[in-house]
């Protein structure tokens, strides 16, 4: 058997519901595989021991290494054992919610007081996540965090401009390096494949796009937010073809980076539910409008008439969502009742 131990940094912060997604996936994923062992989190710093057979722990490493949410992937221990360490698969991290600690495999490593485990130095592993869990902000590689973020920024700028000139089918590492003006050899430091820098790019490029349109959200609503989106949305036509590509990967849950696009989608699709349930606490949207439901159908508007755009040339991507969000918006203000208009008697027999 074998045991990889590594460091790791996240690329950006992560929730704790991002976080039990994470646990329950790889729980899963690592058991089909017989691979055991922790992922522990504390802030941006990452420490993971994988356990297994000598083939497949390698196999799971190697998925770890590509997943666009870590980046500066370091290998401190990589050895034969005779036994494991960890008998199953678990995650410590720092939860805000109480609630988290009732989540299958959750580990409370890092709670004030917490005893050390008498065996716990038995094994270099387990000593190596000790040291982690005491000293979780010390560096854990030779590089700063500031040495990290400059080839890293360079290369998505270098991707971004990329696809502004070219778009994702002709995408790819070298094209991003060449826009970048860095070799290629360095860009793959930072980002191994192109699902891991495509996946960053969406992450920065739709941050600095909406970033400062969200507190549209608090002050005039979500569909006014959606609006102010669509429009900012509509002078970057590559980033709206970069985002439709990202969904498309996220579908296949075999492509490099699914897993990070669907988080990513859930994430902004939550942000559209938690708006629309504050709009109806202030007001701004009736009662008789269920958050969930006008969620799906603001996201239905927004979603559908991104790729309208891409497809066609007389789509006013902005006009079409103001005419339909102000209908949507007049509907909520009834109470639903199941429609019968469509039903078509069945003749014959």
């Amino acid at each position: 058997m074998r045991s990889i131990v590594y460091t790791s940094t996240q690329t950006r912060p992560i929730t704790d519901a991002e976080l039990a997604q994470i646990l329950a996936v790889g729980r899963e994923k690592n058991t089909s595989m017989g691979v055991t062992g922790i992922l522990a989190h504390k802030a941006d710093n990452c420490i993971g021991i994988l356990e297994g057979d000598d083939e497949v722990v390698g196999a799971r490493f190697e998925q770890v290494r590509l997943d666009p949410r870590h980046t500066n992937v370091r290998v401190l221990l990589d050895e034969p054992i005779e036994q494991r360490s960890f008998p199953d698969w678990s995650m410590a991290f720092q939860p805000l919610d109480p609630l988290m600690q009732q989540v299958p495999g959750f580990s409370d490593l890092f709670a004030p007081g917490q005893p050390a485990d008498p065996a716990f130095g038995s094994a270099r592993a387990r000593g190596l996540l000790e040291w982690f869990r005491k000293h979780p902000l010390a560096p854990l590689t030779s590089r700063t965090a500031e040495e990290d973020e400059a080839p890293r920024s360079l290369a998505i700028i270098g991707a971004i401009i990329a696809l502004r000139d070219g778009g994702v089918s002709r995408f790819g590492l070298d094209v991003a390096a060449a826009h970048a003006g860095m070799p290629v050899e360095d860009l793959r430091q930072v980002f191994p494949t192109e699902g891991s820098l495509l996946a960053a790019t969406v992450e920065r490029w739709t941050r600095t796009v909406s970033g400062p349109l969200t507190p549209l959200i608090a002050e005039k609503g979500t569909v006014a937010f959606l609006h102010a989106l669509l429009l900012a949305q509509s002078e970057e036509p590559a980033l709206v073809e970069l985002l439709a590509a990202s969904l498309a990967s996220a579908a296949d849950p075999t492509v490099d980076g699914a897993d990070y696009h669907r988080s990513t989608y859930r994430r902004f699709r939550q942000t559209i539910r938690d708006g629309l349930a504050a709009d109806v606490r202030e007001g701004r949207e009736p009662a008789t409008m269920d958050p969930v439901r006008g969620a799906q159908q603001l996201l239905a508007l927004h979603d559908g008439l991104r790729l309208q755009a891409l497809l066609t040339a007389d789509t006013d991507l902005v006009d079409a969502f103001d005419r339909a969000a102000t209908r949507l918006r007049r509907g909520w203000s009834e109470q639903y009742e199941q429609p019968s208009y469509w039903d078509v008697p069945v003749t014959g027999a």
